[in-house]
């Protein structure tokens, strides 16, 4: 298996963060990989400065347009899909990874062939400061929230155990799971794709477990203007929409949920929105 991954880097306009990312991957020990860099259809001539940055080193593939975050990194799945793989790691370009991140992922996925793993992740501006330790989810009431988030790390959670969800940043797939549940959905444009497609994981008997022991760093929505943009709050309620009507057929549980969910986000973004906290719009295309 150590020879047999694919990591999927999607990146639009993003030479800066893909250029620090793929450094890192130069990185990785004991485990390897085959890299592929998908440009979403930038149009600042990142694509040909990082194509040309690391000839030999990645296989480059070039969307004609920004198909966001689901959209991009299908292309990068089939290619990697009909290149063999045995095991795809889907990597934010915002990120920076330990030098053995992926041997730990290798181990797990080892042990638990039949999993979708997640990292630990932690905020790249503030390095010991957790920002994904795992993942809970109650769809009925739609909250879905990173265990940890803003906690500095001491260990609190330090086991490698099941986990409600993975965060599409960086979700390590066995082969196995598109093939039975196939690619991510593409018509969520954006967020929420990594937990319907945990959900179907589930569903269809995979386990989806947090690896702690592989450790990484995220600049936390670089790519859509900060983590409390205009454009990411009104994404997210487009996604959940499209999440709650595939998970729950019931109309009164959704609407309680939005309802659930309304109430959350406004005692969490109303006072922010008050003191002019949000960010402006940018183009997006990843969390």
């Amino acid at each position: 298996m150590k020879n047999n991954i694919a990591i999927i880097v999607l990146t639009y306009n993003g030479l800066e963060d893909t250029r620090e990312c793929l450094k890192s991957l130069q990185m990785l020990q004991e485990a390897q990989a085959t890299i592929y860099v998908v440009d979403n259809g930038s149009s600042d001539g990142s694509a040909d400065m990082i194509a040309a940055e690391f000839p030999g080193e990645v296989t480059f593939i070039r969307n004609e347009a920004n198909l966001l975050y689901a959209g991009g990194n299908n292309v990068g799945i089939r290619r990697a899909l009909e290149d063999g793989h045995a095991w795809i790691l889907l990597l934010n370009n915002d990120t920076t990874v330990a030098p053995d991140f992926l041997a730990h992922l290798v181990h797990a996925g080892e042990e638990l062939p039949r999993a979708i793993l997640a990292p630990k992740i932690y905020y790249a501006s503030r390095p010991d400061v957790l920002w994904f330790a795992g993942g809970i989810a109650n769809i009925r009431r739609a909250h879905f929230a990173h265990r940890g988030i803003r906690e500095k790390d001491a260990g609190q959670y330090d086991n490698r155990e099941p986990t409600d969800w993975a965060t599409g940043c960086a979700l390590f797939v066995p082969r196995e799971a598109f093939d039975v549940i196939g690619l991510l959905d593409e018509s969520f444009g954006l967020y929420n794709e990594d937990v319907d497609f945990c959900l179907r994981a589930k569903a269809s008997g995979f386990g989806i477990y947090y690896v702690p022991s592989a450790r990484m760093w995220h600049k936390v929505s670089a790519a859509i203007g900060g983590n409390l943009s205009r454009a990411k709050l009104m994404r997210k309620w487009h996604s959940l929409r499209i999440l709650l009507r595939k998970h729950l057929p019931s109309p009164w549980a959704r609407a309680r949920a939005l309802l659930d969910f309304c109430l959350t986000e406004s005692l969490r973004v109303v006072p922010l929105l008050l003191k002019g906290e949000l960010n402006a719009n940018r183009t997006p295309n990843s969390r």
